[in-house]
């Protein structure tokens, strides 16, 4: 009996995890959704991390004198490709070196979430009858709490600033990874293998780590593509109501709330940073539709996280 639990286990443990982790993202670019996903993104970051050597000019650098000019291909004076803002800065430059904070932002804040939110997932599933009770009550109340709304209010409170709004970004975004994973580890905890890991002595962390988290891979990976693309919008909202990224730093969003008073006589100013942020946002849930089909087959396309609606 106990030479035939580590064999059943392994074969167990083999298809939870296999089909959950780095090849569900191979098996992604097999989808027209999954390459034009993967395309988008990829152009995109390595635009970002060549801004210093594409940008033509400082994105900081004002020149009155060359203030709301046209880009040079609609008849605008100099060879401005985007054309300028009120203040003469170079549009292209700033969107280069916006579309890097605005894929920090949105990158950086998702991982935060997802991790806190596997820790805390990995207890609440392991745990579904203790801890999980409390722990899940308290993801239902911010469920039924606007997100936007909170992170309204508390960016007031807290004040502007980016270290303060990625914090807040990154607190609330848990919730979603804890209910998936806490799901999906109530499920796996009660598979052959992990009985067999019990069996032998393993200790609940080891038990934690190496049996159960490459199960929730998958969905994670899942909620992180499609979650990273709504946390560059909301940055986008808080920075239009002067929440946000703040001067001498800017983001797309940023642009977009110091262009909008402006859009009849510079709409270019404008018109840029919301393609690139579309962009953005297109990547992520064309990645994330295609993660979604590769984990679960025929799966709709409903919103991953509601919550942050």
């Amino acid at each position: 009996m106990t030479t035939l639990l580590p064999a059943a286990s392994a074969a167990r443990r083999k298809r939870f995890s296999d089909t959950r982790a780095w090849r569900v993202a191979r098996r992604a670019w097999d989808t027209p959704n999954g390459k034009f996903g993967y395309l988008i993104l990829g152009v995109l970051l390595l635009v970002a991390a060549m801004a210093p050597v594409i940008a033509p000019h400082d994105p900081v650098h004002q020149d009155l004198g060359q203030a709301n000019l046209a880009p040079f291909w609609l008849g605008g004076v100099g060879h401005y490709i985007f054309g300028t803002d009120n203040l003469g800065r170079d549009v292209f430059s700033r969107v280069l070196y916006g579309l890097r904070l605005s894929l920090a932002i949105g990158i950086l804040t998702a991982t935060l979430s997802a991790v806190l939110g596997l820790l805390l997932g990995l207890l609440a599933g392991y745990y579904e009858r203790s801890l999980g009770y409390v722990l899940m009550r308290i993801a239902d109340i911010q469920f039924a709490i606007p997100f936007v709304v909170v992170a309204i209010a508390l960016a007031a409170v807290m004040g502007p600033g980016l270290f303060k709004l990625m914090t807040i970004l990154a607190l609330w975004g848990w919730t979603v990874y804890a209910r998936t994973i806490a799901n999906t580890v109530a499920q796996v905890s009660k598979q052959d293998f992990v009985t067999a890991a019990r069996t032998m002595g393993a200790s609940t962390p080891r038990i934690l780590w190496h049996h159960i988290t490459p199960a929730v891979f998958g969905p994670m990976l899942v909620l992180w593509s499609t979650s990273a693309g709504i946390l560059v919008l909301v940055e986008s909202a808080l920075s239009l109501l002067g929440l946000g990224v703040q001067a001498p730093g800017f983001s797309l969003g940023s642009m977009l709330s110091d262009g909008r008073v402006l859009l009849r006589l510079s709409w270019w100013s404008v018109m840029f940073p919301g393609v690139t942020l579309m962009l953005i946002v297109l990547g992520f849930n064309l990645l994330g539709d295609a993660l979604r089909d590769a984990f679960m087959p025929g799966a709709s396309s409903r919103p991953m996280n509601p919550e942050l609606t």
